[in-house]
């Protein structure tokens, strides 16, 4: 018999699923940040959900919703255990935009959840664990300061429209993740003559694994090698920070990226989907 366990802070949650879930720490990266992420950790949310599918006494998947969509992950490949978890969502009223998860979780849960996709993005999830010796453009990477914050949040929009990110954030949600990032030192930027000409960012990390996302060149400026150089560099630089491996998304449907990022030295390690609902 398939229970749900429900958990009112991100904190309990944690103690109970924290170690299964760095069993996979890239593949759970972002349950794993998602929760650690919170100020109080110790707080009810209440417009959060935290909960596990419980069968022979173990903890077969979980689900969080930190936002308007899930995050689901498992251990399992019984679609019994996810369907315990879309039955929570649906049985307590609770409407979601999507779910993100690897590939097999979140189609699952979309079935038995019931409502009609519009969208449907496959990410391939990748691990570096050492840096390949390429040769660097010109320029050199920099992290990104207050002087960069209306430059890093167009980008960071131009960025989400290429990505097609849904729910699209607004212009004032991307100002204030680009001030608070920036404040992190978080954002990195290359720089070629004196001119910022692509960017790159640590979005998240876990315990072992730094997370590189929002690469971003204008389109004048692509052909340059300047992406490629600022994510090698940045790659190395989280290494040299203490971190094992980086992870990054890349979108399946775009063979260029993922050209650039096996020359660096990423190796794809699963696939997910970020499945949008109507």
């Amino acid at each position: 018999m398939t229970t749900i366990t429900a958990y009112k802070t991100p904190q309990e949650f944690l103690d109970d699923t924290e170690i299964i879930l760095e069993q996979k720490e890239l593949e759970n990266n972002l349950i794993l940040a998602l929760c650690n992420g919170f100020e109080d950790k110790a707080r009810v949310y209440d417009s959060c959900v935290f909960i596990n599918s419980i069968a022979d006494n173990q903890i077969q998947a979980s689900s969080i919703k930190t936002m308007s969509k899930a995050f689901v992950s498992g251990t399992t490949q019984n679609p019994q255990h996810i369907k315990a978890l879309a039955d929570y969502y649906l049985d307590n009223g609770i409407a979601l935009t999507g779910v993100v998860g690897e590939s097999f979780y979140s189609t699952e849960f979309s079935n038995f959840y019931g409502k009609k996709q519009i969208g449907k993005r496959t990410m391939i999830v990748h691990k570096l664990t050492c840096v390949n010796n390429l040769p660097l453009t010109t320029g050199y990477l920099e992290v990104a300061n207050e002087m960069d914050i209306d430059l890093v949040a167009e980008w960071g929009k131009l960025f989400e429209e290429d990505i097609k990110t849904f729910p699209r954030n607004n212009s004032e949600e991307i100002m204030r993740s680009t001030k608070r990032m920036i404040s992190a030192g978080k954002i990195f930027k290359w720089v070629d003559n004196g001119k910022t000409v692509s960017m790159a960012a640590m979005i998240r990390k876990t315990k072992r694994f730094g997370i590189v996302s929002l690469v971003y060149t204008p389109d004048k400026l692509r052909g340059n090698g300047y992406a490629t150089s600022c994510v090698q560099k940045l790659s190395e630089h989280l290494l040299q920070s203490g971190f094992k491996s980086c992870g990054l998304f890349t979108d399946k449907a775009n063979p260029t990226s993922n050209s650039i990022y096996k020359k660096i030295g990423y190796v794809p390690i699963t696939e997910f989907s970020d499945i949008d609902y109507a």
